[in-house]
């Protein structure tokens, strides 16, 4: 299944973005390509990948830092959107921006393409905007609010993207009650409330586990 899904992902190699992402930093194909594989493993239609930066600097043979570095300038060019924590071994939040922009159109990418089993740019994935539920553009209004009124009123892109990551991955009482508990301890961060959405999820999980 995964190697299916890679395979419409494998157009993106003949667009000419590898060569772009290198450009925009050294590396920068690299883990690109190793988050398409994460996300092709995990999901039938693009989605949100976890990994910490600890776990891509391994796979990836990079230094934490640069790998860091990295996604930075990915997420600025707007490739990605993404949650990175401030200890490489915690798990960040990463999601493509599709449809991905490439230096190549997948309309002249299947015309091109040798491989004839990549002629179909229909089955392109990331070529489109993802076949999953929008956004919840009032949930993500309740909880940018929730953020406004009870953390901080500063607001730039990251900390939007941050409200949009938990609005797609999190129930909003959840995301509200996290807020509130870093209001408490006067955290006045979402990064620190998507750290702590995260942390939670993986506790109910392991504890649905061992029932």
């Amino acid at each position: 299944m995964y190697l299916e899904r890679y395979d419409q992902a494998e157009w993106i190699e003949w667009s000419g973005l590898p060569a772009e992402l290198n450009r925009i930093r050294a590396g920068g194909w690299l883990v690109f390509k190793k988050l398409v594989e994460l996300d092709c493993r995990a999901h039938r239609q693009t989605g949100t990948v976890e990994v910490s930066l600890d776990e891509l600097a391994k796979r990836c043979g990079l230094e934490p830092e640069k790998i860091g570095r990295i996604i930075e300038a990915l997420r600025r060019k707007k490739y990605l959107r993404c949650y990175v924590p401030d200890h490489p071994e915690e798990e960040g939040l990463f999601e493509f921006r599709a449809p991905i922009k490439t230096p190549i159109p997948p309309d002249e990418v299947a015309r091109l393409v040798p491989d004839p089993t990549l002629r179909d740019p229909t089955a392109y994935r990331y070529a489109r905007p993802p076949d999953q539920v929008p956004l919840d553009e009032k949930k993500v209004q309740e909880a940018v609010d929730c953020y406004l009124n009870t953390l901080s009123q500063k607001m730039n892109t990251i900390i939007l993207e941050q409200i949009e990551i938990a609005a797609r991955r999190f129930p909003l009482e959840a995301i509200r009650h996290t807020i509130e508990r870093a209001d408490r301890h006067d955290i006045r961060s979402m990064g620190w409330v998507l750290k702590e959405l995260i942390r939670d999820q993986k506790k109910k999980n392991e504890a649905k586990k061992k029932r």
